[in-house]
């Protein structure tokens, strides 16, 4: 099973922008560009996934980004993304990393 199975269609009703992490690697999706009422994309309808280091996005420093349209293609194609991106950048256990340890 890979890290992001979870991930589908249905997922991405249920609100904007949905952050996470697996140990010290974060990351975080928003769609947009929301099509109608209910949520449902649409043949315009976008998701915006962004990786990043082990702080909070707005504290980031060292962001990726891609968007992906709406669509099984689309999020099997993310869900590739996010994977190569977990294998290129790694996982820790999470820690907090604050605050910084002391100069020697």
């Amino acid at each position: 099973m890979g890290h992001f199975d979870f991930l589908d269609m249905n997922f991405f009703t249920r609100a904007d922008i949905f952050p996470g992490s697996i140990g010290t690697f974060r990351y975080r999706f928003q769609r947009p560009n929301r099509p109608g009422a209910i949520g449902l994309p649409d043949s315009s309808s976008t998701l915006q996934a962004w990786v990043y280091e082990n702080t909070s996005f707005e504290l980031a420093q060292d962001i990726e980004t891609e968007t992906f349209p709406w669509t099984e293609e689309g999020i099997a194609a993310m869900k590739a993304w996010l994977e190569d991106r977990l294998s290129a950048r790694g996982s820790e256990t999470y820690r907090i990393p604050y605050p910084p340890k002391p100069a020697e």
